[in-house]
């Protein structure tokens, strides 16, 4: 081929976006304008064409000038992006200009896009010298430079020769198509442009319509003693049959045509009850037929091949009418302990019987080689409040007929059953009796519950049963048909699309009154966006006030959702909402993706202005209280805090690493906040250096329970702490107020950091509390605030009623946390 030959476009996409709107992504360029007489839209099931009313260039730009002049042009700031005072105005598709008078001076600016600074160009600011007053300068924003084939910023000082797009020039590779009616989104769509070949067109954004939106409870199968029912959202659907089958493998029994109903619902009945047989929808939609499981499934056969429908009343273990929610009376006394369902039991050193499995942890008075606590008992006896769950829904990487498989769990599949293979048998409704025997065995030991649950994607797409009931729109996609990529998992739900949004709602609802749990933690939270995390607070809170929600306010890449909407640090403020705090967990121990990388705690005590902020509930920071604040230094995601502390200290003796560790959870626990930690971190967990093991088995996630006889002094100090904590609330206080009234730094020696909790903070019993952290390996002498002091917390050693008195001067270890009271 020569390749100076003209490339030809072709139509990469289409979408029905509104009413009567198209969005259609090309290849490469066409010019403008766009002879309507080249659009050929067609129904091809009534095989009707449809009139075409517009075609116009699709791409906009809410472009803004930002630097240190906005103000001298009427903005209220410099450097604001939320001012349109400096908004750019569209000359032509391919330019968009401001226009504006300068005194003499020397300048900076850049051109800032949806009034957002996550979108500018360029990177680096650019100089502007105004020679005279009232000079006029034109500033120009060119989308597509011909030449260099990106954007460009021009402006008439810099620049004055520079060759700007006019309307001749302009081309444009994303068009938008009006249509003189509006299509039946339940009939196959096609559009052909000239000299290119058809392609489907796929509703999209229409569907967002309030005709669309169905509100009620009963998607899904509603069961009773004499009738079954069956409700499915498949707005574009042409045609759905309900597939029924007696067993979980066997032939089909029955076929029956659902009937077209409200808001893009499809609903079926049947006059009998069919507990415990099983179901698919078979859908055709854009002119493909499929097979798929309910997504509002309660049930599932093994692997989610079909639904199941099942009487949840008969899944109740005994006792479940009087099973209650953990009481808590704020967040900030919670302490969060994190699991995963197969690694605490696993290991043959736990003792269980049901060892990997949901019921390991309705075992009690279980012990290790060592005669020591294992499982739920050694958990009462640290003295956490919660457990956080891994994932415990049906995902999709584990086969539940293969035991032996693992995975964390962050591949979803089905959002509402229980993991079957963390069951004694994947098959009926053993998953869910016994994840309610779990929860209920929980709770009797005051233990609250929290899942981790992964709403920001699925583990495909295409054949999931999301994309084979309504295709591509549980997903964010871009303009050209592309499934976006914030999870850094190949696709990102849409939870901004009001069906998704509802979706969500309901199974986060569903949990909390069916299973009990306690709370949730969001992976990649920031994707689910501000508006939907406000919805979901406000649906829990009315289940369970004293409930627990937080999650990672980070993406895992760049996202389709709108900037403003993505759930970052700082977004969760006054939502009754908390974030994970990797500004003091990389302050404590160093960036967690550097194994070499060191933090106050283990070795670069440089970072103490960032731990001053994590002590202080991270008011100063990103919260309006300190119950917005998980607190902590490792989770399941990369190295355990002691491979971490082992990696980055290679030189320092096995001791020296022990202090560290102690030190980082002292700091977590005297912090204002809501403390956090990774289950197996009392006995110094280890995963052999292994800082992504999502995949990697048994041999290196399990708990080891012998580790807890070898670290038995660690175990303790945790133990202590979590007690001191608990009994002490100048450790959880509730308000920033009453934060900044009753804690106060003090002067230190070089590198410690030393903080007095009174009088009598939070109504706490102690008059005051002194709490100093000295990182460096180095004795230090420090001369005491005046009277007499008790020492309860050493480096080695949490006691209440006292280890000594001191007074005057007091010589603090090295690597050492000391916490002592008067009064």
């Amino acid at each position: 081929m020569n390749t100076s030959e003209k490339i030809l476009p072709s139509i990469m996409n289409a979408y029905l976006d509104g009413d009567n709107t198209l969005l259609v992504a090309l290849t490469t360029g066409v010019p403008l304008p766009y002879a309507i007489s080249h659009v050929t839209v067609t129904d091809t099931t009534s095989n009707q064409q449809l009139a075409v009313r517009a075609v116009k260039n699709a791409h906009t730009y809410h472009a803004s000038v930002v630097g240190d002049l906005q103000q001298l042009l009427g903005a209220a700031t410099d450097w604001s992006t939320e001012d349109d005072h400096t908004r750019m105005h569209e000359v032509n598709p391919d330019l968009y200009q401001y226009t504006a008078t300068l005194p003499a001076g020397r300048y900076h600016y850049k051109v800032a896009f949806n009034n957002s600074w996550s979108d500018v160009i360029p990177h680096t600011n650019i100089g502007l010298t105004i020679p005279a007053d009232n000079t006029h300068v034109t500033f120009s924003y060119v989308p597509f430079d011909l030449q260099t084939q990106q954007p460009h910023v021009y402006d008439s000082i810099n620049t004055p020769d520079a060759i700007l797009p006019s309307s001749m020039d302009v081309t444009t590779n994303l068009l938008e198509i009006t249509l003189a009616t509006t299509p039946d989104v339940t009939h196959s769509l096609a559009l052909q442009l000239h000299g290119m070949s058809e392609v489907p067109i796929i509703p999209r954004h229409i569907l967002d319509a309030e005709r669309f939106i169905y509100a009620g409870n009963d998607l899904g199968c509603t069961l009773t003693s004499d009738t079954t029912r069956f409700r499915l959202w498949a707005p574009g659907a042409a045609d759905v049959q309900l597939l029924l089958f007696e067993s979980e493998t066997g032939p089909i029994s029955q076929q029956v045509a659902m009937q077209r109903a409200e808001q893009g619902t499809w609903t079926a009945s049947i006059a009998q009850s069919l507990e415990n047989w099983y179901y698919l929808y078979l859908i055709t939609v854009q002119g493909k037929t499929h097979t798929a499981v309910d997504p509002y499934a309660r049930a599932l056969a093994v692997n989610a091949t079909r639904t199941m429908i099942v009487d949840l009343a008969g899944t109740q273990p005994e006792g479940w009418d009087t099973d209650r929610h953990v009481p808590l009376a704020n967040p900030v006394d919670a302490i969060i302990y994190e699991l995963h369902i197969r690694d605490f039991s696993i290991h043959e050193s736990s003792g269980m019987v049901y060892r990997g499995k949901f019921l390991a942890f309705t075992e009690h008075n279980t012990s290790s080689p060592d005669q020591l606590s294992t499982g739920i008992t050694s958990l009462k006896d640290l003295g956490v409040t919660h457990v956080q769950l891994l994932p415990a829904y049906e995902f999709a990487t584990v086969d539940e007929f293969k035991d032996y498989q693992y995975n964390w769990g962050y591949d979803p599949r089905n959002y509402n059953v229980p993991e079957g293979a963390y069951a004694t048998t994947p098959h009926g409704t053993a998953r869910i009796h016994e994840y309610k025997q779990m929860i209920k065995s929980l709770h009797d030991a005051q233990l609250g519950v929290v899942m981790d649950v992964v709403y920001n994607h699925t583990f495909a797409v295409g054949d999931s049963d999301f994309d084979k009931i309504v295709p591509q729109y549980y997903y964010r996609t871009d303009a050209f048909g592309h499934y976006t990529n914030g999870s850094g998992c190949g696709n990102e739900l849409a939870s901004e699309r009001p069906m998704v949004q509802k979706f969500i709602r309901d199974s986060l609802m569903y949990w909390m009154q069916e299973y009990h749990v306690d709370g949730f933690r969001f992976d990649l939270m920031a994707l689910l966006g501000v508006d939907t995390m406000r919805q979901i607070a406000q649906d829990l809170i009315q289940i369970n006030p004293n409930m627990l929600l937080y999650g990672e306010p980070w993406t895992g890449g760049t996202s389709a959702l709108a900037d403003q909407q993505v759930f970052l640090k700082g977004k969760q403020r006054g939502l009754d909402i908390a974030t994970f705090n990797d500004h003091l967990r990389n302050a404590l121990t160093g960036s967690v993706f550097s194994r070499e990388a060191k933090g106050f705690a283990t070795g670069d005590p440089s970072r103490i202005d960032a731990v001053k902020k994590g002590v202080l509930g991270s008011i100063h920071d990103f919260t309006d209280r300190p119950a917005e604040t998980i607190n902590y230094a490792s989770s399941h995601d990369n190295f355990t805090l002691w491979d971490k502390i082992s990696a980055s200290n290679s030189q320092a003796s096995e001791s020296d690493c022990i202090k560290m560790d102690k030190l980082v959870q002292a700091i977590i626990m005297t912090s204002q906040g809501i403390p956090f930690f990774q289950g197996g971190e009392e006995f110094l967990r280890s995963k052999g250096g292994n800082d992504n093991s999502y995949n990697a088995g048994d041999a290196v996630n399990q708990f080891d329970w012998t580790r807890k006889a070898f670290h038995k002094d660690v175990f303790e100090y945790y133990r202590e702490l979590i007690r001191l904590r608990k009994n002490h609330s100048a450790f959880r206080m509730r308000t920033a107020e009453d934060i900044q009234e009753h804690l106060k730094f003090i002067d230190s020696p070089h590198n410690t950091l030393i903080f007095q909790l009174g009088p009598h903070a939070n109504q706490d019993s102690w008059k005051q509390i002194l709490v100093i952290y000295n990182p460096t390996p180095a004795t230090i002498p420090f001369k005491l605030p005046a009277g007499t002091w008790i020492l309860v917390g050493s480096s080695d050693q949490i006691s209440e009623q006292g280890i000594r008195q001191v007074a005057h001067t007091l010589e603090i270890p090295g690597i050492a946390c000391l916490i002592l009271h008067q009064g």
